[in-house]
């Protein structure tokens, strides 16, 4: 637990907010319970006890449901961040749909989801007509203009740029909001980020030439991922990238090939969830907030798992697997 956590009196009006609303949270076994359902219908039904209540019909099951999820978190956190006197604990959640929608944009593409003030939807249409003039700071570097015309042509490489200004957008967020908490939970998330971006290109048999020159830089983490990049060698990991999420890569190195990473990327947001449950216990301040949307995302991801898991047939002991651990 972090010891200073100084009460703020700015963030009152918010943190009272989250006082109310942690009550709706939803402990595990509301999830095993769903999960152990025989009826589906019975399972979408349930959804009206959850947050998602004011974002369904009553009983409703359409082809835009996995949606529905990813809306409701969105609405929250903009709710949220409108009472806060510093957006950043939003914005930090809410940060990988930005770039999901540049993504969007650089390939040319004009339809966009859940658009933020950080890459507004005319800003996006901009860039997704060739005016790169419009895009943000964190993406005008040399990686960005070398790049040049094939960005609408080469998503590989499109990907490793966009990883890279997002990683690099997160470390200055947390560095801005000035949290002891905040800072470690983004340090250890950007880490674990850049490992599995990494691990994914090398059991596809990609070379990691390009992450060297596209994904970097990652402040202090630029040593570690360049070294990395240059060890083929993966049971060497572990000792190369260190501390809690080294020893997570390591756990996580012990199950099969094609559930190690899916392994690993669980235990990282069961740890990360770890560390930022801790700002439940500041009466006011950004890490309340950051505390209640990180319990806020995981379970709306509990929530899109069970449901269409149940609904596409998945097999009811890997769902369980899947839980994350939750809030309350």
């Amino acid at each position: 637990m972090f010891s200073k956590m100084s009460n703020i009196p700015e963030w009152g009006f918010v943190s009272g907010r989250i006082s109310v609303l942690e009550a709706g949270f939803l402990p595990r076994e509301f999830f095993l319970s769903m999960i152990g359902q025989e009826n589906v219908d019975d399972v979408v039904r349930n959804l009206q006890d959850t947050f998602l209540r004011e974002h369904l019909a009553a009983g409703s099951i359409s082809d835009e449901l996995e949606m529905v999820f990813d809306r409701c978190f969105y609405d929250m956190a903009l709710s949220l961040r409108n009472n806060c006197p510093s957006t950043i604990p939003a914005d930090i959640f809410m940060l990988k749909n930005d770039y999901l929608n540049m993504k969007t944009a650089l390939s040319g593409k004009n339809t966009f989801y859940l658009t933020t003030e950080y890459f507004t939807h005319e800003k996006l249409l901009a860039i997704a007509q060739g005016n790169y003039a419009e895009l943000p700071p964190a993406l005008r570097e040399p990686a960005l203009l070398a790049a040049g015309e094939t960005l609408q042509t080469d998503e590989y490489i499109l990907d490793i740029i966009l990883d890279g200004s997002y990683l690099r957008h997160l470390l200055s967020l947390s560095k801005e909001i000035k949290s002891h908490m905040i800072g470690k939970y983004v340090n250890e998330m950007v880490l674990a980020y850049a490992v599995m971006v990494l691990w994914r290109a090398v059991n596809q048999g990609v070379s990691l030439k390009r992450y060297q020159q596209y994904l970097l830089p990652l402040g202090d983490f630029t040593h570690v991922v360049d070294e990395l990049i240059g060890t083929n060698n993966l049971e060497m990991w572990p000792a190369i990238i260190g501390g809690e999420i080294g020893v997570l890569f390591n756990e996580s190195f012990d199950a099969d090939e094609d559930e190690q990473i899916s392994v690993f990327e669980l235990k990282v947001s069961n740890y990360l969830g770890k560390i930022a449950r801790d700002g439940r216990y500041q009466t006011a301040g950004p890490e309340r907030v950051f505390a209640f949307l990180s319990g806020f995302l995981t379970e709306m991801q509990n929530l899109k798992l069970v449901v269409t898991g149940r609904l596409n047939r998945i097999d009811k002991h890997l769902l369980r697997e899947r839980l994350k651990d939750c809030y309350v």
